[in-house]
């Protein structure tokens, strides 16, 4: 009895899709039975038309189809594995990242809280505060961390769900600016904001869309560890509200302009910078800006700075 389930279990290709969140298309099993059922049929079907007629170019007319078309199939068929494989390097990735990412900030809580119960009675209280403030800088840095991941699973498992609104993305502009200017400072860098003031509203899930346009403005404090200014622009084009943050910073090279915007992309140049990040951010902010109707882009030159942007339906009295 369980083989005869474990045999109909192979033949359960919408369960294994769904298992696999693929197409039909692409599970490997429902294209192999393809496979094999195309093989059978061109068999016979060569064997009675080289009995039905004489002509050898009919027959091989016939073949020539039969083997293109199973060309396609073993194309489709390379290309699901190719994709399996991919997802298998991207979960190595993944766990290898996530893993440092979050060694760093529990080895930090862990040493501070260490501090704080082995020397409490010696410790002044500024160094008290200085080991709490640390903690919670820590905990808050795997929050975000936890959070992304769990925005990330929502995204691929199509299951992200936006809550959309009319809201003025000139005061959300600022609104950020204004709390990431200390941070800007420290870095040696000054952030500026330009905009029109009769800019329209958008239509869009508002937290989301301010987490977007944070990790835009910290990416380019982070890349510019050398100073200069970050401008962060909207404008308005046609339907569309046009928000640009331009940083004097890193740049991004040719080689891995068409890796931005994917799954645990990180430029090379953070391994000279040091930058944190997880190789998530892009991802995420490409996803969500596409689910509210808008596009993303980017121009970067190597050693010159980047310009990220992104775009979002104005409101209407309908929206």
């Amino acid at each position: 009895m369980e083989l005869l389930n474990n045999i109909i279990n192979q033949f359960n290709f919408k369960k294994q899709c769904r298992d696999y969140n693929i197409t039909l298309w692409q599970c490997p099993q429902f294209l192999f039975l393809i496979m094999g059922i195309i093989i059978i049929f061109s068999i016979l079907l060569t064997n009675f038309v080289a009995q039905k007629f004489t002509e050898p170019g009919v027959v091989a007319m016939i073949v020539i189809v039969l083997t293109a078309v199973l060309m396609v199939i073993n194309y489709i068929i390379v290309s699901s594995f190719e994709r399996i494989a991919y997802s298998s390097k991207q979960k190595s990735e993944f766990i290898s990242i996530m893993s440092h990412r979050l060694r760093s900030p529990l080895s930090s809580i862990r040493w501070q809280l260490d501090l704080l119960l082995n020397k409490l009675n010696n410790l002044s209280e500024e160094q008290e505060n200085i080991s709490l403030e640390e903690i919670k800088k820590q905990n808050e840095r795997m929050i975000k961390v936890v959070n992304d991941l769990l925005e990330l699973n929502l995204i691929e498992d199509r299951g992200l769900v936006l809550t959309p609104s009319s809201f003025s993305i000139k005061d959300l502009v600022e609104e950020l600016v204004s709390l990431q200017r200390n941070n800007a400072e420290q870095n040696g860098v000054e952030l500026f904001v330009s905009t029109s003031d009769q800019l329209p509203n958008v239509f869009a899930d508002k937290t989301r869309i301010k987490n977007v346009i944070y990790r835009f403005i910290d990416n380019a404090i982070k890349y510019s560890v050398n100073g200069g200014k970050i401008t962060v622009s909207l404008n308005k084009i046609n339907n569309q509200v046009r928000c640009s943050v331009s940083d004097e910073g890193a740049g991004i090279s040719e080689k891995e302009i068409k890796k931005v915007f994917t799954k645990f992309f990180r430029a090379r140049e953070v391994l000279y910078y040091q930058t944190e990040g997880s190789g998530v951010g892009l991802y995420i902010n490409k996803a969500v800006v596409e689910l509210s109707g808008g596009k993303t882009g980017f121009n970067s030159i190597e050693g010159r700075g980047s310009t990220f942007w992104f775009t979002l339906p104005v409101a209407s009295s309908q929206s």
